[in-house]
């Protein structure tokens, strides 16, 4: 199975920050909208290309569950950036980076001018970013509405974009909640599209399906190498107006200061959708 790409949301991570041009044929405009091809990278990842500074024809994954765009530092160097420390908190560790103000950030309809974002070795953080020149995060996607067309392969930015404020630290003010119906129960997960499946916090999800049944025996899995789970089979499982039998990875639940009220961490393929439609706004999301 692939693991997880970016899911700072999964691990928890909560990031403490210390005190346009024209992409020549790339982007189209339809109307009102502008259209941004995009490529899934390792089957699931939504790939596109943007330009940071004077550096263009990158690559960016586009990554919800992660609530601060992370530039690698390759990039970072060839631009000149001035950095300055920081770290994550995870539930279980603390990680090291650095933060820089880059002087614009651009891909299709978005486009931010100093932009706050985190700068490290992409290929360090996972083996599915070691090809990306970014990780753009909530901080960023949140500027304009957009729909995923899969059949297409197009990004469809609705016209107007809101003004870019730094991430506020607070991951849940920034994320995309999806409420899910387990065996006639309501679990609230984290929207993440650099996340492949589904993954439950054990100890939340029992707190709400006290008698969770599940199909088959699990099987103890890694999650990127240093995450213990269990995979589980749990059928009467309702995506809209479907109930399916779904695999998940169980882990263990971070405390409960972190991430209260949330169950666990959903990715886009899960929703077995043609067309995804991201409601920044409203903080909704619709799909077909």
């Amino acid at each position: 199975m692939n693991a997880a790409l970016l899911a700072i949301a999964w691990y928890g991570l909560l990031f403490q920050i210390p005190a346009a041009k024209d992409f020549g044929n790339l982007t189209t405009t339809t109307g009102k909208s502008t259209e941004l091809p995009f490529r899934l990278a390792s089957g699931f990842l939504i790939e596109v290309e943007g330009r940071i500074g004077t550096q263009n024809g990158l690559k960016f994954l586009l990554d919800t569950g992660a609530t601060i765009s992370i530039v690698d530092s390759r990039i970072a160097d060839k631009i000149k950036l001035e950095r300055r420390p920081a770290e994550s908190i995870s539930f279980d560790r603390r990680l090291t980076w650095e933060v820089t103000t880059v002087p614009e950030v651009q891909f299709g309809q978005i486009s931010a001018q100093n932009v706050e974002m985190l700068v490290g070795r992409l290929a360090d953080y996972s083996e599915f970013a070691k090809k990306a020149d970014a990780i753009i995060g909530m901080d960023l996607m949140k500027l304009c509405n957009f729909s995923i067309d899969y059949d297409s392969k197009k990004i469809v930015f609705q016209p107007n974009q809101r003004e870019y404020t730094p991430a506020t630290g607070e991951p849940l003010s920034e994320c995309l909640i999806l409420e899910l119906q387990v065996q006639g129960h309501s679990v609230r997960l984290i929207l993440d599209t650099g996340f492949q499946g589904l993954l439950l916090y054990e100890e939340r999800l029992l707190n709400r399906v006290s008698m969770l049944r599940t199909s088959g025996s699990p099987v103890a899995v890694s999650v990127g190498g240093r995450l213990q789970a269990k995979q589980v089979v749990i059928p009467d499982v309702v995506f809209g107006a479907r109930n399916r039998e779904v695999s998940a990875l169980l882990v263990k639940a971070p405390p409960s200061d972190r991430l209260p009220g949330i169950d666990g961490v959903v990715g886009l393929t899960l929703l077995k959708a043609r067309r995804i439609h991201f409601d920044f706004v409203e903080k909704r999301l619709t799909w077909e």
